[in-house]
Formats: C-alpha cells, structure tokens, sequence
C-alpha cells in the first residue's frame, strides 16, 4: 500500500512544519514526515531567535525561556561592547513541537520515526518502523537539516559547516543579556552564553577545516566563565552550514529549505527565523504552481528568497570569508578583523 498526497515535505524543523502549516491551509494534501522519535528532539540549537520572529509564525509564552534585550561580545583583546539585541532564547523542542502541532491542526497528517529513503519517479520511499511506503507527491519539499537526504538526492549539499559543543548549565544568578565570546582557540567561530533563566545554553561552534577542535573550545570557554562539571544538566551537539544557501533552491519537483538548503547567517549561525521564512515562501511556491497548473511557478520560490533574504546573506557569507583570512592567533589581530566582521560594529554593514 502506498500513499498519495499533493505535498511531501521531509523534516519537521521550523522550516518544514512552517511549510506544512500553510500548505495544508491552502487545502492540498500535505505529509509531514520526520525521523526522529519526538518532534524537537534532542535539541542541537543555542535557541536564541530576533525579535522579529513574531512577525512570521505565533510565538506562545510557554515556548520562551527567557526575553533578551541586549548582546555583548567579548572581544580577543579583552574589550567587552553591548549592543541592543531584542529577541528571546527559546524552549526550542517547545517551538518545535507547536510549529507541527499547528501544522497538523491546518490538517497536515504528520508522521515521526519515519525516514525519507530513497527517491522515486512518484515521490519518495519513507520507511516507518518496520514498513517503507511509496508515497507519490506532486512536489517534494527538503527541510531534512545540515546533513540533508533530500539535498543529496538533487546534487544540493551545503558548501561549508561549523561544528557546534552546548552543555546547559546551572547559573548561579540571573542574566540578562546573550554573551559572545571569541578567542584564537574557537577557529573560525565563537563561544556563547544565551541564558534561559536559571539554566543557560554554553557552547562553542568552530570550523575543523580551520584547526577548530570542539571539545578543546568548549573545555576552554567552560574554564573561562568559572563553570564546573558539576552545573552542566545537559549536552548536546550538531552541525550549522556556514557556506552560504546552495546553488540550487528547486531542482525539478523538489525545493530544499531551512538548513538543508544552507539558509543560516555565515558569520552568527543563526538559523531558525530564516527556516520559518525559507519555508514559508517555499509553501507559497507549491500552492502557486499547483493551482495553475504550472510547475514552473515553483521558481519564484528562489525569486522571492532573493528578494526577501539574498542581500543580507550574501553579505554574511562576504563578511564570513573575510573573517576567515584575517584569522590570527594574535588577539589584537584578530579584534581588528571582528571590528570589520563581526555583527555588533557599524563595519559589518559596510561593502568592501
């Protein structure tokens, strides 16, 4: 026994339930197929998103941790400078659980454990517990992650990734800011502390084509900030694309969005409003090309993110590129470059 739908969409991350949740209000068939046991688990996020979220997909109180105001990084040489930086840090299973509750209530059928295997002529085999099923779809939608099947499939893989620590410890007072820590040990990347009230999330992300080494990072910014094994109550981990959205937005029937398609900021990694927006306008493509019938409908999905995203993320992945040359073990060196790159210093907006 197979299934049919209008829509398939792989991966149920803030990109693929935003996707699912306005096609299934269009009225098409939509299957929302995600292949881990619980939606939103295990968490391999910071979980810290702007303030303008809220702008594109309803954000309920119990799914925010903790209000931010402010960002401060804390440079090489020592510097420490704030800047405002309204947003929330999440409970990101929390956010992710509501985004395929919502998705299911538009009347997307969702189903978890089920893994996306192999590419057919109709659509897609999708392996659940012990079965796989044929599921024929009209259009495709890959919002499987950093490491996307659905990407593979197309010849789409993200360019470059940097690789990410987090351990969720106990603070000994509250704060209320998001800390940015950079340092010549976190090649490539930075260290944080996004706190979520009594807990915070501490973490490195580092690029290992660069000498970055995770573990070494993390340990460090963990001595750093004077925080013993003993507050950690959770770890986690994951990769976060850094090279830039991949050339190719829609090949044929299937559009890629969210991380599988790279559309993170290069130089901060953050990810989730661009995934909600990535698979807003994606769903938005579908239902144009299905209901005139014309597949070719499907590009203005690229069209549309170029118009809503490009600019600004090209400009990261200019700024990360250049970040990455001027890299220096030296830390006043290594300052100057973050003046010129990094996202709290009026340089970071300028063209070269």
């Amino acid at each position: 026994m197979g299934e049919q739908v209008d829509v398939l969409v792989v991966g149920a991350g803030p990109a693929g339930s935003s996707a699912a949740r306005v096609l299934a209000s269009a009225g098409l068939r939509v299957l929302l197929v995600e292949q881990r046991t619980t939606v939103g688990l295990p968490v391999q996020c910071a979980e810290y998103v702007p303030a303008q979220i809220v702008e594109h997909v309803p954000l309920a109180e119990g799914c925010i941790a903790q209000r931010i105001r402010a960002l401060q990084t804390h440079l090489p040489d020592g510097e420490v400078v704030e800047r405002p930086a309204p947003g929330y840090v999440l409970h990101r299973a929390l956010f992710d659980k509501a985004l395929a509750v919502a998705a299911r209530r538009a009347g997307a059928e969702v189903w978890s454990s089920a893994r996306a295997v192999e590419r057919t002529a109709e659509g897609a085999l999708v392996r659940r517990g012990s079965r796989t099923v044929a599921v024929a779809c009209r259009v495709l939608v890959g919002a499987d992650g950093p490491h996307s099947t659905v990407g593979r499939w197309v010849g789409q893989v993200n360019a470059a990734m940097l690789d990410a620590l987090q351990v969720e410890v106990v603070l000994p007072q509250p704060q209320p800011c998001t800390h940015v820590y950079f340092d010549p040990l976190y090649r490539g990347g930075y260290g944080w502390l996004f706190p979520k009230g009594e807990t915070a999330n501490v973490g490195v992300g580092v690029n290992r084509q660069m000498g970055g080494e995770p573990r070494a990072a993390l340990e460090h910014l963990l001595d750093r900030l004077q925080i013993g094994g003993g507050a950690v109550v959770g770890r986690t981990g994951g990769a976060v694309p850094s090279g830039g959205t991949v050339e190719r937005l829609r090949v044929d029937n299937v559009l890629l969005a969210g991380d599988a398609a790279g559309q993170t900021h290069a130089v901060t990694g953050a990810g989730i409003l661009s995934a909600v927006v990535g698979g807003t306008l994606a769903a938005q493509a579908v239902i144009r090309a299905l209901r005139s019938g014309d597949e070719g409908q499907l590009d203005s999905y690229a069209a549309e993110w170029e118009a809503y995203m490009g600019g600004p993320l090209r400009h990261a992945l200019d700024r990360r590129r250049d970040l990455d040359r001027r890299w220096s073990d030296d830390p006043a060196a290594l300052t100057a470059a973050l003046r010129r790159n990094w996202i709290a210093f009026r340089q970071y907006g300028q063209r070269d």
